[in-house]
C-alpha cells in the first residue's frame, strides 16, 4: 500500500511537472483561418501569433487589424497560464468593445462578448484542473502523516523491546555468576537474550531509517502542497477576474442590442 501511494504520487507530480496535466504547449493549432478575418495562427505555442492577420477587415473603417499579436509565449504557466491568458483575452475583448463604440455594430460587440464568455469558461476549466491536483496532494500529505505516526509507534515498540532484551541479558549474566548449578541453562538464556538484543538493535536501526525516509517524504509533499496552494490561489483570482470581465462584456453587448434595435447575428 505504501509503495502504491508513493508510486502514484511520483507519477502525478512528474506528469504535472512535465506539463501533461498543465497543458504547457498551449491551445494547439488554433481556431482556423476563416470567419471574421481568421484568428491567425491560433493559440499554438502559448497564444503566439495573436488573433488577427487583418482582423474583421474591410468593414467598419478597415477593421480592428493586427489582432492582439505577439502572444504570451511558451505556455510556461500550465493551467495558470491558461487562466491568465483567458483573463487577458476577456480584458482585450472589453477594451475592443470600447474602442469600437463609435463604429462597430451590435454584431461586432456581441462577437466580442461571446469571446469573453469562452475565455471565462477556459479559465474555469483551468481552475478545476488545478483544484483536482491540489486535492490529490492534500490526500497524499495526509497519508504521509499517518505513515509517519505508524513508523514512530513501531520505533517506540522497538525501543521497548531492545530495553527489555538488554535487561534480560544482564539478569542472565548475573545468574551465571551466582547459580553455578544452573550454569549451562543460564549461559543458554544469556545467549538467547543477546541474540534478541542484537535483533532488536537491528530493528531499531531499520525503524530509524524508515522514520527518516517518512519525514523526508512528508517534507517534500508539504513543499509541493504549499506551491500548489499558492498557484491555486493565483489561478482562482485569474478565473474570477475573467468571469467578471465576461459578465461586463455581456452587459455591454446587451446595452448595444437595446441601442440598435433591429440588429441581429
Amino acid at each position: 500500500m505504501k509503495f502504491f501511494i508513493t508510486f502514484v504520487a511520483a507519477t502525478i507530480i512528474g506528469v504535472a511537472n512535465c506539463g501533461i496535466l498543465s497543458g504547457d504547449d498551449g491551445y494547439g493549432s488554433g481556431y482556423g483561418g476563416s470567419g471574421y478575418g481568421g484568428y491567425g495562427g491560433g493559440y499554438g505555442g502559448g497564444y503566439g501569433g495573436g488573433y488577427g492577420g487583418g482582423g474583421y477587415g474591410g468593414g467598419y473603417g478597415g477593421g480592428y487589424g493586427g489582432g492582439y499579436g505577439g502572444g504570451h509565449g511558451g505556455g510556461h504557466g500550465g493551467l495558470s497560464s491558461i487562466a491568465f491568458g483567458s483573463a487577458n483575452d476577456a480584458h482585450s475583448a472589453v477594451a475592443n468593445q470600447h474602442a469600437a463604440a463609435q463604429k462597430a455594430s451590435f454584431l461586432a460587440k456581441a462577437t466580442l462578448a461571446q469571446k469573453a464568455i469562452q475565455a471565462a469558461a477556459t479559465a474555469q476549466a483551468a481552475l478545476a484542473g488545478k483544484h483536482t491536483l491540489l486535492q490529490l496532494l492534500e490526500k497524499l500529505a495526509a497519508q504521509a502523516h499517518k505513515d509517519l505516526e505508524a513508523e514512530l509507534a513501531q520505533l517506540q515498540s522497538a525501543k521497548h523491546a531492545a530495553a527489555a532484551a538488554a535487561k534480560t541479558a544482564a539478569q542472565a549474566a548475573k545468574h551465571v555468576a551466582i547459580l553455578e548449578k544452573v550454569l549451562e541453562n543460564a549461559k543458554q538464556l544469556a545467549h538467547q537474550a543477546a541474540a534478541a538484543a542484537d535483533h532488536a538493535a537491528q530493528e531499531l536501526a531499520s525503524q530509524s531509517k524508515m522514520v527518516a525516509r517518512a519525514k523526508q517524504r512528508l517534507e517534500e509533499l508539504e513543499h509541493k502542497l504549499q506551491a500548489v496552494r499558492e498557484d491555486f490561489q493565483k489561478t482562482k483570482a485569474a478565473a474570477q477576474k475573467a468571469t467578471e470581465l465576461a459578465l461586463k462584456a455581456k452587459q455591454n453587448a446587451a446595452n448595444a442590442a437595446g441601442g440598435h434595435g433591429g440588429d441581429h447575428y
